[in-house]
């Protein structure tokens, strides 16, 4: 029953609202004869080309189709509905077996039976859901790209059935694509006046939008990412059915899915926007490639006058993604013996130490970063460099969470495992933020900043174990994540993803302690620190070399 609470709270909050309905703009081209006078053959002529525009006019906005309306946005909350209990039904015996033992007191799962049940329910449920999102498409692909790079939130059982998402979704006709970028973005004037050709064939195609190569007529190479139409309210409707389902579920999973997904709400809002996108891609790649040494990474810049709210054209970066080397990667351990070649572990700590620095200065230096860096926005160029793409979900974090950060780094960074430096670090743990259960040991806080940022230890403060699938693991005891360290926590996952991918033990205190002293203005120790900080800086450099 408690699944028919979120639907007649959805219907009545539904009725509440508006839907937006955003048409696209008609643009027509009002052209002047450069003739005072034409004989009737030739003004025919013209007659027959004007109404032939006007015809393709309309049939590109027939072609591009209205607005879902409000009972197609209903039908679909139903059917997300009913979709979510026909997958959750098939965990409640489990999960009450497993309540059942707990509040018995037994210890839990001491011949490790429960542990295998889960996981073989996982395996089912993760494939329920990815047919389910094959067939709703829209912002449940969303969601499954979440589950599929954040191992941290969501069992390894889901994110590996739904990996193939973070690849592409099924992509928009090449007519479509053609009728929108005329309409949005040159204003009706043909695809021919500024460009020497548009690749039918997309480079990739996602949730939102799908990106084109393409060559303008002064020669540049560059790339179009065109947004899907009519796609926002389709969207924003589907992640209010996720919300609600969530907030009724609070307290049943261990972990606030309800703020991560109220987080990637905000975020998504400002995915519809490319004039934003734009602006943030060019502010990063002002940030990363300024920084007084050879830049870390590449970004791409968008090309002043073809950019509009739903068309975005920009540099075109060439190269493999990280999906796509991946592929390779699994296939040298493979042939390997289960072990990477030594030149694709040389390439792999080349990415790392490249993303590593990149991140550092984005979320460090600048309050703003890339919050949605999943293999396939990660490309590397044929000459070995690392370019970041996709810039629709940026997340800007306040000063004062950016000191508290900092200061987060350069404790881990430079902890001798005291307990002094155990209680300072739980005082800032908790000056963040963070909210943990009454059962938490009292340095809960610290052992979850070491387990979100350095990669090195095996074994972390209060017994707690840095292994994810473990019963002791910290994540358990945290029940409120605030929204900054959502998506900064997303930003790290793919860096730790790679780190585990190439067996490197990986700290980014280490690595980040300069930048977070440099922000709390504090130099003198970058010259100053102990003999044994520098040693470790160090190794860690040659780690990433």
């Amino acid at each position: 029953m408690v699944l028919l609470l979120p639907i007649v709270w959805h219907i009545r909050e539904r009725s509440q609202r508006k839907v937006r309905s955003r048409a696209f703009k008609t643009s027509e081209i009002s052209e002047t004869s450069q003739k005072e006078a034409e004989d009737s053959e030739d003004s025919a002529v013209d007659s027959q080309k004007e109404d032939s525009e006007e015809d393709s006019k309309d049939s590109a906005s027939d072609f591009i189709g209205e607005p879902p309306s409000k009972m197609e946005l209903a039908l679909r909350s139903i059917r997300g509905y009913a979709s979510a209990a026909q997958w959750l039904a098939p965990y409640i015996p489990l999960y009450l077996a497993t309540e059942s033992a707990e509040s018995a007191g037994q210890k839990w799962d001491p011949d490790g039976s429960l542990a295998n049940e889960w996981s073989m329910m996982h395996k089912k449920g993760a494939s329920t859901l990815a047919e389910f999102i094959q067939e709703m498409s829209g912002f449940y692909v969303k969601v499954g790209q979440l589950i599929a790079t954040r191992v941290d939130l969501f069992p390894r059982e889901y994110s590996k059935e739904l990996t193939f998402l973070v690849q592409s979704v099924n992509p928009l006709s090449f007519e479509v694509i053609r009728q929108v970028i005329e309409k949005e973005l040159l204003e009706g004037y043909n695809l021919d006046d500024v460009f020497e050709y548009v690749e039918p064939e997309p480079l990739g195609s996602a949730s939102i939008a799908q990106v084109h190569r393409a060559r303008l007529k002064d020669g540049r190479e560059v790339a179009v990412k065109v947004q899907r139409p009519h796609i926002e309210e389709q969207l924003l409707d589907d992640i209010s059915v996720i919300k609600s389902l969530t907030q009724q579920l609070r307290g049943v999973f261990p972990v606030d899915y309800y703020a991560v997904f109220t987080e990637l709400e905000a975020q998504l809002k400002e995915e519809f926007d490319f004039f934003r996108e734009a602006a943030a891609m060019d502010r990063v790649a002002d940030a990363t490639q300024n920084m007084g040494k050879a830049p870390p990474i590449v970004v791409p810049r968008s090309i002043p006058g073809l950019v509009s709210s739903r068309v975005l054209c920009m540099d075109f970066v060439p190269g493999m993604s990280l999906s796509q080397i991946a592929k390779k990667f699994s296939a040298s351990k493979n042939t390997a013996g289960g072990k990477p070649s030594s030149t694709m572990q040389r390439a792999g700590r080349k990415i790392l130490a490249s993303l590593t620095d990149a991140f550092g200065t984005m979320i460090l230096e600048e309050g703003f970063f890339h919050a949605d860096p999943h293999p396939g926005n990660v490309f590397v160029k044929p000459d070995g460099t690392v370019a970041l793409i996709d810039f629709g979900q940026m997340k800007r974090i306040g000063y004062k969470f950016r000191r508290e950060f900092c200061e987060l780094v350069v404790m881990i960074a430079d902890c001798q495992d005291t307990r002094e430096e155990y209680e300072a670090g739980t005082v800032l743990g908790h000056r963040m933020g963070l909210k943990f259960s009454e059962t938490a040991h009292e340095f809960c806080p610290v052992a979850l900043g070491m387990f979100v940022l350095d990669w090195s230890r095996s074994e972390l403060p209060g017994g707690y174990s840095a292994y994810e699938l473990s019963p002791r693991n910290v994540m358990n005891d945290v029940t409120y994540f605030p929204p900054e360290w959502v998506l900064t926590c997303r930003a790290l996952q793919l860096i730790r993803g790679l780190a585990e991918g190439l067996d490197v033990q990986w700290s980014l205190p280490e690595l980040w302690r300069e930048k977070a002293l440099r922000v709390l203005g504090r130099e003198k120790e970058i010259r100053a620190r102990s003999p044994w900080a520098r040693m470790r800086e160090w190794l860690g450099s040659l780690r990433a070399a």
